[in-house]
């Protein structure tokens, strides 16, 4: 009976063997390039980040930039104009507050927004094209796509538009296209740590204080 019931488990995850020899792909992958490496270190006050996904509130930095084509180019889609535009956080009493941020922001009640509203706000200009000293951008790739799994590189890059400062790589290992669980470097790699967006800028680009 017991072999009858491992031989069922081993089915479900698609066979033994299945399971193990992408788990020691995704393993050979990770040791071969996966972990932040940094080859310079600046101060700024704040970037351009290319996903366009950033809250400003919660971030040390003071701005961020993003262009977006889409008709809703922010997070919490209130500058409806495609374009290039800097977000900036900004003293209340300089009355350029953008209230599409305002409104946002009102709504959210757990700190520190209610806090940060009450003397700050969030400012936005349109600009011709970035102007920040630093670009922050995402690169994926899958690979090796069969019936049932796939492998995916997930690189972060922070580059001064001349040289790569740093970069951040790991690698996924997804079974069933996404429907059975997935496997990254912490998985397979001790010790292993996956760095958020907002942490791996300030290991390269320090806010300026």
């Amino acid at each position: 009976m017991k072999k009858i019931a491992i031989i069922f488990l081993c089915f479900g995850l698609y066979g033994c063997g299945f399971k193990s020899d992408g788990l020691a792909t995704l393993k050979d992958l990770c040791e071969k390039d996966a972990g932040v490496t940094i080859y310079k270190t600046v101060e700024v006050d704040g970037y351009y980040d290319t996903t366009g996904g950033f809250d400003l509130v919660v971030s040390p930095y003071k701005f961020y930039e993003f262009c977006d084509d889409s008709p809703s180019a922010s997070k919490f889609n209130v500058i409806p104009d495609p374009g290039c535009y800097r977000v900036e956080k900004v003293k209340r009493k300089t009355g350029l507050c953008h209230q599409g941020y305002d409104d946002a922001l009102v709504k959210l009640v757990v700190e520190p927004y209610p806090e940060f509203i009450k003397n700050n706000c969030i400012a936005v200009e349109k600009i011709e094209k970035p102007e920040a000293p630093a670009k922050f951008a995402i690169k994926e790739d899958i690979f090796d796509k069969s019936k049932d799994t796939f492998f995916m590189r997930f690189e972060f890059i922070m580059e001064d538009y001349n040289d790569v400062l740093s970069r951040q790589v790991d690698y996924t290992y997804y079974t069933s296209h996404g429907r059975l669980p997935s496997y990254s470097c912490h998985h397979v790699i001790d010790g292993f740590k996956r760095y958020s967006i907002d942490e791996f800028a300030q290991k390269t680009i320090n806010p300026n204080n």
